[in-house]
């Protein structure tokens, strides 16, 4: 059997992947936080805890890490006071990072589990699932995340007297450092994760698939994947190193190309932002995948939170 080895490395340590000359790793891939951040921010808006660090230009941020890998490869955190945080991505592939929008981590480490629905509005969800889910990384999808649960996914453990008590005095501790939670009342509302009950809200409800909007989310993501199957994934076997640049668009939109197997381009063209953004040249290739809250494109000028995939060959 083919066994592939992903890994959980928060330093952004890059020397685990770099391939050697016979194109082997360490590790196959890791788990891409700085995707996810970058993610988040331009959902939610949110800038408290490590999102400090992705605040500032999450467009940017995310279109290093889906030209190159990681967002941070050496450069200071502001939420580590200023410490340097990664290492060059130089000769590691973008298919050795998985791009996500939750995981177990991200949904579970927040104060009540909330899923990014509960979080941001749908039509920016879909756009920036389009992203993730159609870009040369790898895509992965959290529990339930294809239908759009409801469900919570709070923190939970199940630990002796000493350590469980132990356990959620520290996170709530953790969470003194988001301004929402500044407050001592406030952390004290945060969901003890030796709670039987906590356990029991992370559970999915599967009889949520019978509500329509569920029925929808679960085709949308569907028709996504079928599309990523059909026209990404062959065109990835050995994909170079930095295969892909980006631009911005006004600060509110990317333009990304990536160089793929026999000469194709894949083109991306989103713009992530409530207002239009007038001037954007149509694509000149064949569009594999367009979304937007209305016409993606209107003229020249690409709609909110609007994506567009094309291919060129």
């Amino acid at each position: 059997r083919h066994i592939h080895l992903v890994l959980e490395n928060d330093d952004n340590l890059a020397r685990y992947l770099v391939r050697d000359a016979t194109g082997h790793p360490l590790y196959d891939a890791q788990w891409n936080d700085d995707v996810h951040h970058a993610l988040h921010v331009i959902a939610t808006g949110e800038s408290g805890g490590y999102y400090v660090d992705y605040a500032d230009a999450p467009l940017r941020h995310l279109g290093r890490c889906l030209t190159e890998g990681f967002a941070y490869q050496g450069e200071p955190s502001r939420y580590r006071h200023g410490a340097p945080r990664g290492e060059s991505c130089a000769g590691v592939p973008i298919t050795a990072f998985v791009g996500f929008m939750q995981n177990h981590d991200q949904v579970g480490n927040r104060a009540f589990g909330e899923r990014i629905t509960e979080l941001a509005p749908r039509e920016r969800i879909r756009a920036l699932s389009a992203i993730f889910l159609l870009a040369p990384s790898p895509p992965m999808l959290f529990m339930g995340q294809e239908w759009g649960t409801r469900s919570p996914f709070p923190f939970f453990c199940d630990f002796g007297p000493d350590l469980a008590q132990a356990v959620t005095e520290g996170r709530r501790k953790e969470f003194a450092r988001f301004p929402e939670f500044a407050d001592p009342e406030a952390r004290a509302r945060i969901p003890d994760p030796g709670d039987p009950a906590t356990y029991a809200m992370a559970v999915l409800d599967w009889r949520e698939l019978k509500r329509p909007e569920a029925g929808e989310w679960l085709a949308w993501h569907s028709e996504a994947l079928r599309v990523r199957h059909r026209e990404i994934i062959p065109r990835l076997t050995n994909l170079p190193p930095r295969a892909g640049s980006f631009t911005m668009l006004a600060e509110r939109g990317l333009v990304i190309t990536w160089e793929l197997n026999d000469g194709v381009r894949l083109t991306l063209q989103t713009n992530l932002s409530d207002s239009a953004l007038e001037s954007v040249r149509k694509p000149s290739g064949r569009i594999i995948y367009a979304c937007a809250a209305d016409e993606p494109w209107i003229g020249e000028t690409l709609s909110p939170w609007s994506v567009v995939w094309s291919i060129t060959e």
